[in-house]
């Protein structure tokens, strides 16, 4: 059993206490921090959560075993080295960190003190990501050539916290959504060599960017375009193209796929229903399990680093106008 700390308390981090509150065989929160400890109080206690002032004060608990960030992202870089200096494994909240250099610091971190490492993406824990995955590596849907994909939702009501900054949500909403889909685009199709980013400021009412687009090439020759808008509706939406046909993933529930000789798959999934608690329960037992020696966490030290070079390419081609290099 993994004794864990929950790290910002906000709707997210209570979403991933919720999501093992059932009972889990190998984790579960017995410590935690936020902002504003009091507006937690009866939270906390109702779920068996010793309440900290500070995250120092949480690190010094020898019964927590990791720390599972869900704080804001500029947070996470200092709150890594330090959990990883106190021997504490790190589930952390996507973006890993706003940086290539600061999660390639972090990792190493964490690797010199045979510490594990988790990310909270828990789209690759859903069945239609699972089934998309298993096609393009069996070869169903031919040679690999085009990715796409799309995670929008409105961030109005995000006024007046943190994640309304620039500073916070760099290039709109790819810190918040559309690093989703970067991970994803990595998981189906590998390493992304370049990328050219447009974003900019249509309708939201503080000052962040809702409408970003990339285009993206891959090391292996494919060609990826996402999109992700911050003041709209909710779609998460990937779908891949290759010789033999596309499959499309849909939220975490339904998946289609349409083969070059006409031939139309469609498949849904009952109990996925966005959050996807599933899929967020399902990930912190992973990532508990290889804490404990399992199977490995199946997004690698590696992919979370690549996938921040890329979001750190973003960011720089956006504010640059230029192309730019994933390092």
């Amino acid at each position: 059993m993994i004794n864990a700390a929950i790290v910002g308390m906000g709707r997210w981090g209570q979403t991933l206490v919720n999501s093992i509150a059932g009972g889990s065989h190998v984790i579960r929160f017995v410590a935690g921090t936020t902002r504003t400890p009091s507006k937690v109080t009866k939270y906390a206690s109702e779920n068996g959560i010793r309440l900290y002032e500070t995250y120092e004060d949480v690190i010094k608990d020898d019964e927590v075993d990791a720390v599972v960030l869900a704080s804001p992202h500029s947070s996470h870089f200092g709150q890594i080295i330090a959990a990883a200096d106190a021997g504490k494994h790190v589930f952390c909240e996507k973006p890993f960190c706003l940086t290539g250099n600061q999660a390639s610091t972090a990792l190493s971190a964490l690797e010199v003190n045979s510490l594990k490492v988790g990310i909270g993406h828990n789209r690759r824990f859903s069945p239609n990501a699972l089934k998309l995955k298993r096609m393009i590596e069996f070869g169903e849907l031919g040679d690999m050539i085009q990715i796409e994909g799309n995670f929008s939702a409105n961030m109005a009501g995000y006024a007046g916290e943190w994640r309304d900054s620039r500073a916070e949500s760099p290039a709109g909403g790819m810190t918040s959504l559309g690093i989703h889909a970067v991970d994803m685009f990595v998981n189906l199709f590998g390493r992304v060599s370049s990328v050219d980013a447009v974003s900019r400021k249509v309708a939201l009412p503080f000052d962040i960017d809702d409408a970003t687009g990339v285009l993206m090439d891959f090391e292996g020759g494919q060609v990826g375009y996402l999109g992700t808008v911050a003041a709209t509706g909710q779609l998460w939406q990937v779908r891949a193209f290759g010789t033999k046909g596309w499959g499309s993933i849909y939220g975490h529930d339904r998946f289609d796929a349409v083969k070059i000789d006409g031939t139309h798959e469609t498949e849904t999934w009952d109990g996925y229903e966005y959050p996807g608690i599933l899929t967020i329960r399902e990930q912190l037992e992973c990532f508990a399990g290889a804490c404990e020696g399992d199977d490995p966490y199946p997004v690698t030290p590696d992919q979370i680093l690549h996938a921040t070079r890329i979001l750190d390419a973003v960011i720089k081609s956006s504010e640059t106008g230029a192309r730019c290099t994933v390092d």
